[in-house]
């Protein structure tokens, strides 16, 4: 699925690595799973987590539903998006909120990225930007719909002894997901904290504290611009990191 900050173009590549130290059985854990776009490609017993509870709630309904038909003009994607903004779902469940918002927007952004709809390319050509992301999607609902979907603040998730866990938090001094502030010393002390109870840890970031090592590095354009840059194309380093302990 389209989102803001997705590794859909370096998902394989992270995961020769992970899984490569998978055992039999070992629960594959996402606290960040956003656009499903590393978890989709993962076999077994797998969580996905995500404080966005309109976008879990999508998930948890695509789950067991065919893709709904919706109103794809603005009107209505502002209606929705109001609805959203007022916290009000007396008129639209939290699950169709979460598809509107994420199928309408622009650039995977929810209704931070206003909406998408269909425009003219420099090129000459048309795109129809709602109806490719419900095709990126629905190419992705087959591969996720035993995954244990749950909505929670990453530091509450419940996590299974043993687990491989694969965390892509919001960067630091990057474009956040949210209006909300994410504080990345408390992230890395919860994920040094989960290395001490016996999980294996990595960690998507652009940066680390000295004790996460470097165990691979790409230079992608993304979305998600370091350097708190939020505007124009750029091409950043993504790394995958883990704690010094087990490299």
């Amino acid at each position: 699925m389209k989102y803001m900050g997705s590794k859909a173009k370096i998902a394989k590549s992270l995961l020769n690595l992970m899984l490569k130290t998978r055992q039999v059985g070992q629960t594959f854990v996402e606290p960040f799973v956003g656009g499903c776009n590393v978890i989709d490609k993962v076999e077994g017993v797998r969580i996905g987590c995500d404080n966005n509870k309109y976008l879990i709630a999508m998930y948890k309904y695509l789950q067991n539903n065919p893709p709904p038909i919706f109103d794809k003009s603005k009107h209505h994607y502002d209606a929705v998006r109001q609805a959203f903004r007022s916290n009000d779902n007396a008129c639209f469940e939290d699950w169709y909120i979460g598809y509107v918002g994420f199928m309408a927007s622009a650039n995977g952004r929810f209704f931070d990225g206003g909406y998408s709809g269909v425009s003219n390319t420099k090129i000459g050509t048309t795109r129809n930007y709602i109806d490719e992301s419900i095709r990126g999607l629905n190419k992705q609902l087959e591969s996720i719909k035993d995954v244990n979907f749950v909505c929670a603040d990453y530091k509450e998730l419940i996590i299974p002894c043993n687990s491989l866990v694969y965390c892509d938090p919001p960067y630091a001094n990057s474009k956040k997901y949210s209006t909300s502030d994410f504080n990345s010393d408390e992230f890395w002390d919860w994920c040094r904290d989960l290395v001490v109870q016996g999980h294996r840890v990595f960690v998507s970031e652009y940066q680390a504290p000295p004790d996460f090592k470097e165990i691979w590095a790409k230079e992608i354009t993304s979305s998600l611009r370091a350097n708190s840059q939020i505007s124009g194309a750029k091409k950043s380093v993504e790394r995958l990191f883990v704690h010094e302990s087990q490299t």
